[in-house]
């Protein structure tokens, strides 16, 4: 299951943190073959918010350099308790991209595929153009990058942000990971994410992807 995230913030100059880390590409390269890549999908770990087919229809999504990955289970509020900095540690040793998962108390999931780890030493928006947001329930959306900006990842005092413009967030978490918002942005084009702007986090997951080597 997955959490809520609702709480105020901070205002955050995004013109003052717009430096893109890393060359923004026009389109991520997807796999043309989904059902070979379906086939090859294993989940190393239990999950509390996927559901059967979650895995199957985000892998339709996902670049085509993760073919063949294993999914492993890289933090979970429900067995690593409420930590960003545990998430942030274990997405730091583990390195590459990722799937953040959250599940309000209204039962909405929801998250976000991250290109690059969870770790930057500055408050400045990085990761690259294969990011995207999405819904799983009540209906699955994939919200992708839209060129208009490079809004992408961003960490600040360890609240993690994906998607930006005109001073607001497409999905924000707050540091204590139990609230979080979720607005309209021009970087994926997305709507509201959770059942309100505002939520609280029910539950958390991040996965990482292995080549198995």
């Amino acid at each position: 299951m997955s959490w809520l995230w609702g709480s105020k913030r901070k205002k955050v100059d995004i013109k003052k943190q717009l430096e893109v880390a890393n060359p923004l590409p026009a389109q991520p390269s997807l796999l043309d073959n989904y059902d070979d890549y379906h086939e090859e999908i294993e989940l190393m770990d239990d999950s509390r918010l996927f559901g059967p087919e979650d895995p199957k229809k985000l892998s339709d999504n996902l670049p085509a350099r993760l073919y063949g990955c294993k999914w492993k289970l890289i933090y979970s509020t429900f067995k690593h308790g409420i930590s960003s900095s545990t998430l942030l540690r274990a997405s730091r040793e583990c390195g590459g991209s990722s799937i953040l998962i959250i599940k309000d108390y209204n039962g909405y999931v929801f998250g976000a595929f991250a290109s690059h780890p969870w770790n930057n030493p500055e408050p400045k928006f990085y990761g690259n153009g294969e990011c995207f947001l999405f819904t799983l329930h009540p209906e699955f959306v994939v919200y992708r990058w839209t060129s208009k900006n490079g809004y992408c990842q961003l960490i600040e005092n360890n609240r993690l942000s994906m998607g930006g413009g005109s001073g607001i967030f497409g999905l924000w978490l707050d540091e204590d990971l139990l609230s979080g918002t979720t607005q309209p942005c021009e970087t994926f084009d997305n709507p509201v994410l959770s059942h309100e702007s505002h939520f609280k986090v029910f539950g958390m997951e991040l996965w990482a992807f292995h080549d198995g080597a």
